[in-house]
């Protein structure tokens, strides 16, 4: 039988695989699209987010996916999520959850 996954735990592999991330391919983003393809720095900033963005819409799905095959109660998610900057809405994690329903 499986322990149960901690609340720290949740939230240190949200941020691992999540967030921490994000940041990076934002700020790395920025900067090469700004230094070495020489565009404005709002361009630069716009486009190194919306790259970080697409990351981010998968990165979650993994996070919410792994939070609930290791039997986390999806509103203790949501709330967790929320709290910690990872999710928007609840629409993420049932969007999640009927995929891994049909499985």
């Amino acid at each position: 039988m499986k322990k149960e996954v901690s609340t720290s735990e949740i939230i240190t592999k949200g941020y691992l695989w999540v967030n921490l991330p994000i940041i990076t391919i934002i700020c790395v983003g920025f900067y090469f699209i700004h230094e070495y393809f020489n565009q404005s720095f709002n361009f630069s900033l716009i486009a190194g987010t919306a790259i970080g963005w697409i990351y981010w819409s998968f990165s979650v799905k993994k996070w919410i996916k792994w939070a609930l095959l290791n039997n986390v109660d999806s509103e203790k998610l949501y709330k967790i999520g929320i709290r910690n900057l990872l999710i928007w809405s609840r629409h993420d994690i049932k969007k999640v959850a009927d995929k891994l329903n049909k499985e």
